[in-house]
């Protein structure tokens, strides 16, 4: 693995601070979330009415979200019927195989006009990195099962160790898109 490969093309605080408007603009049709600590606390159900507004007015501009998480389908089947989306559970991100089986659960997404968001550089940015989409980056959403998340975050200090800081450092918040 090329530790470059990981570094997202933009990276911001929450999903609530990405322009997803300017996604659009520059091509993005589809937005693949990742669940766990990136829209939720870590095996928490209960989707906010600000996460649900957010998925709306995404719907409205004309991209179209779906759920991608290694979760279960008792863990991503309610938040993804909540929000009105496609899912996929037990994705066993970043080793899911290939695009074809992404697009059978997902949709006739194509890796030029779709965007990864996630909180992971080895879940999710790795994942995207593979497919070849957009990756955005989130901080972690706070909350949760403490003990489930520990061994996410030492592979996530180890990757973070290794990475040029001049490339990406927590907290200094980007967008690579122009315009």
């Amino acid at each position: 693995m090329d530790v470059k490969s990981i570094i997202p093309d933009t990276y911001k605080k929450s999903v609530y601070d990405i322009n997803y408007y300017k996604l659009f603009q520059n091509g993005i049709k589809w937005a693949i979330f990742d669940v766990d600590c990136t829209i939720l606390p870590f095996d928490d159900v209960n989707v906010p009415d600000q996460l649900t507004s957010l998925f709306d007015n995404i719907k409205l501009m004309g991209i179209n979200p779906v759920l991608c998480s290694s979760g279960s389908l008792k863990r991503v089947a309610p938040v993804g019927e909540e929000l009105k989306v496609r899912y996929m559970a037990n994705a066993k991100k970043p080793f899911c195989g290939d695009l074809s089986l992404i697009r059978n659960k997902l949709g006739d997404l194509q890796s030029e006009n779709t965007m990864m968001i996630g909180d992971s550089f080895y879940l999710d940015m790795l994942f995207a990195s593979r497919f070849g989409f957009y990756k955005v980056m989130v901080d972690r959403v706070k909350g949760g099962h403490k003990i489930k998340t520990l061994a996410n975050d030492i592979v996530q200090a180890s990757l973070y160790s290794v990475i040029p800081r001049d490339k990406f450092s927590y907290g200094k918040y980007y967008s690579g898109l122009k315009g």
